[in-house]
């Protein structure tokens, strides 16, 4: 009975164990490309002089970051933006700055969502981009990115 009662409390445990944001603050996460999961080990949330709100992370292997014109509630499309960027790297870099040069002509395009600033300066919200490389032939998808109470370093830089 004991060796019943341990092998349940042992398989209790394993299967209680997930992967979900909520076990993981702060967090800061996507998709990239539809497939593969990616997830930041390192992040940080800035502000600069002229008030932008900068959110870079890195999983050691690539890095995401997002320039947006304000840290305040609200949507930012990084299209029609001019102070806006979305950038990914691995070994190319792409950049919703960029746009594609196939004969018929795709834009990059994307949004940042702050939906939450709490009282002690965490942020939270979702993005979603297209970017392409500096020669327009690459082009990367970032989707179901969310980055959840990330702590705001406001810098005057």
């Amino acid at each position: 009975m004991k060796k019943i009662t341990y092998i349940l409390s042992v398989f209790l445990i394993i299967s209680s164990c997930t992967s979900e944001i909520e076990y993981r603050i702060p967090a800061f996460q996507a998709t990239i490309n539809g497939a593969n999961s990616w997830e930041a080990a390192d992040f940080n949330v800035t502000t600069n002089a002229l008030g932008e709100g900068i959110i870079t992370g890195s999983d050691f292997n690539s890095s995401i970051s997002l320039r947006f014109p304000s840290i305040n509630i609200g949507v930012y499309d990084f299209r029609e933006n001019i102070i806006g960027e979305a950038t990914y790297q691995d070994t190319i870099q792409y950049s919703t700055l960029n746009d594609g040069i196939a004969s018929i002509a795709y834009f990059s395009d994307g949004e940042i969502s702050i939906n939450e600033i709490t009282e002690d300066s965490k942020i939270s919200g979702t993005f979603t981009f297209n970017a392409y490389d500096s020669s327009g032939q690459s082009t990367v998808n970032v989707s179901q990115g969310i980055f959840y109470r990330l702590p705001l370093i406001q810098t005057t830089d």
